[in-house]
């Protein structure tokens, strides 16, 4: 998720949009079967459970 920020001349005014971002990451061979065999055994795309994986590990760190 992608979260910009427009702000007019006056600060009371800002207004959040919320996306989705598109990103590109460079993985291991090994990283990527395992992503592979289980987003097949779930029934996810490989970008839906890529994005599941790291939103739940940057909630967990959040919360540390």
């Amino acid at each position: 998720m992608n979260v910009s920020s427009e702000v007019d001349e006056d600060p009371s005014k800002e207004t959040i949009s919320l996306s989705h971002k598109r990103i590109t990451v460079t993985i291991s061979v090994a990283t990527a079967r395992k992503l592979m065999m289980r987003s097949r055994a779930e029934g996810r795309s490989l970008s839906n459970l890529a994005s599941y994986i790291l939103e739940q590990a940057l909630a967990s760190d959040s919360q540390d």
